[in-house]
């Protein structure tokens, strides 16, 4: 199914890091993590860290002719003119492979490139390579031309020649497995955390198609050619080309937006990082290397976040249309667990403050009644990309001022792309209103948490983990209980104990990615998204 274009433009503040005028030069561009890089045809590779935007444009290498370069952190690899790969770590630069082809693609310290397979004079074709520390490793090997490799991790996803056009293939670390077999070409694969975009042609132009475990899936489906997709956790971003202007475009994994409307005569290269996107384009008689943060990433600060230190405790959080609906959890004086919330409007996109609520309701399983709230202090919550992904608040509780710093949980314990439905965030019943859960879903795994009350109507929380299957409709799983660790203004005071089980089991059958239904004991409960009023 194709996404659903928005007509609302991205608002995107651009900075433009190089330009020039000259029709004899042009620009090639990678993106890292808070690190933008481009090859300025005759002047050589520059580099600026967009983590410190007054920081000066640095030119890191004379190679004055560089047409293919992949970044991947703080490093760069490229293609020289004696079509030898160079490496930049951040510091120096060394050649770690010669007489390439075609594309590369770097990932940490690994490398996906192309050779020429002249093994068979009468049957030369080329062949994808992978070099890791201290290994070559040759992942193709066939008498058709396999091309265009991207590279996660020790995973590689290419293009072959394998009848009269270009198919998909990938290699997940062990098995080769063939994805595609169409008509037409399929082109530019992009892989990341075991799932791939890619183009292809439909027989009257380009699409943008995505596979996750599951069906081909596509993205586009319209009469224009969309093109060059870059995928970064779960969501893509690409050139549509109308035959007179070319601009880019967004796939959250919902929703289609334009990011750019320039109407660009040519973007020559364009690279994403999940955050952020860096583009080279000629515009008028001119051509530029543009940067832009993507201000509305989605759910970018949804999800679980904790501190690897303090197990036990942690903020979960949905931001979504400007607004923010969070659960801090800990424990009480006693050593049970509880809960407070905030929510409401954000200040601007990367900070929230608010009163802070603590809850007291019914005993689950008795009559329901609605439950109460009362505020016991404020909170500031400030969310940043850089240098890595964080949330910080602080709280004013009882006269304490308590401050913490989370990082994101299950970027730890099941890493990988979101769940594609976006099932991410807060749900309830609104016939038991006042208590919900909280999910997250992806890499294969799903956690959650059930708040709720207990018999002396204070709050109290279980938690739940198990497989999720990218597009699986039914989680089975227990819920355990948690006991001994430290209240809101206590120091932190060693690992809590889990009572595996102890709230019994619970299952959860999704009917689409906004309702679900939920049996935990003897109750079923119709679930369905939580809105932030």
């Amino acid at each position: 199914m194709a996404g659903i274009p928005s007509d609302s433009q991205a608002e995107l503040d651009i900075t433009q890091l190089d330009h020039t005028n000259s029709p004899n030069e042009f620009f090639k561009v990678a993106l890292g993590s808070g690190y933008a890089f481009w090859s300025h045809y005759s002047k050589g590779i520059f580099m600026w860290k967009a983590t410190d935007p007054t920081d000066i444009v640095q030119r890191i290498a004379n190679d004055d002719d560089v047409l293919i370069l992949s970044a991947s952190g703080n490093k760069l690899a490229w293609i020289d003119d004696s079509n030898d790969i160079q490496l930049w770590d951040g510091n120096s630069t060394q050649e770690v492979e010669d007489d390439v082809i075609d594309t590369i693609s770097l990932y940490g310290d690994n490398i996906a490139f192309v050779e020429k397979d002249t093994e068979d004079f009468l049957r030369e074709d080329s062949e994808i390579f992978l070099r890791t520390p201290g290994k070559k490793l040759q992942v193709s090997n066939n008498n058709y031309d396999d091309l265009q490799p991207s590279v996660f991790e020790n995973r590689v996803a290419w293009v072959g020649k394998h009848d009269d056009n270009y198919d998909l293939f990938y290699w997940d670390g062990q098995h080769l497995n063939k994805l595609t077999d169409s008509d037409g070409d399929d082109l530019t694969p992009s892989l990341d955390h075991g799932a791939i975009a890619w183009t292809e042609w439909d027989g009257e132009d380009f699409e943008i198609m995505y596979w996750a475990g599951g069906q081909n899936i596509y993205i586009t489906d319209d009469n224009e050619d969309d093109i060059g997709p870059i995928l970064k956790d779960g969501s893509i971003v690409w050139i549509k080309a109308d035959g007179q202007c070319e601009d880019i475009y967004h796939w959250d994994g919902t929703n289609i937006t334009r990011l750019t409307d320039r109407c660009y005569e040519n973007i020559n290269s364009l690279d994403f990082n999940g955050k952020a996107i860096l583009w080279s384009a000629k515009d008028g008689s001119g051509r530029g290397v543009y940067y832009a943060e993507l201000s509305n990433t989605p759910r970018g600060f949804t999800g679980w976040w904790y501190d690897p230190n303090e197990p036990g405790t942690g903020l979960a959080t949905e931001v979504k249309d400007g607004k923010i609906y969070l659960a801090w959890f800990v424990f009480d004086g006693i050593g049970r667990t509880t809960w407070y919330s905030a929510g409401g409007k954000m200040t601007d996109k990367d900070n929230f403050s608010g009163d802070l609520y603590s809850w007291t309701g019914w005993t689950w399983g008795e009559t329901y009644f609605p439950p109460s709230s009362s505020v016991i202090g404020t909170i500031v919550v400030h969310f940043s990309n850089t240098p890595s992904d964080t949330v910080t608040f602080s709280t004013l509780l009882n006269g304490q001022v308590i401050t913490k710093t989370f990082h994101p949980f299950m970027a730890d314990f099941a890493p990988g792309p979101e769940d594609p439905r976006h099932i991410t965030g807060w749900w309830y019943d609104p016939s038991y209103n006042g208590m919900g859960f909280f999910l997250d879903a992806r890499g294969g795994e799903m956690a959650l948490a059930w708040y709720n009350y207990r018999e002396d109507h204070s709050a109290r929380w279980w938690t739940s983990h198990n497989m999720l299957a990218e597009g699986a409709t039914v989680y089975l799983g227990n819920l355990d209980d948690w006991t001994g660790g430290p209240c809101a203004t206590c120091p932190y005071n060693g690992q809590p104990t889990i009572s595996a089980g102890a709230g019994g089991t619970i299952s959860i059958e999704f009917q689409d990615a906004n309702h679900a239904d939920v049996i935990a004991g003897n109750v079923t409960m119709h679930l369905e998204r939580f809105e932030v009023p």
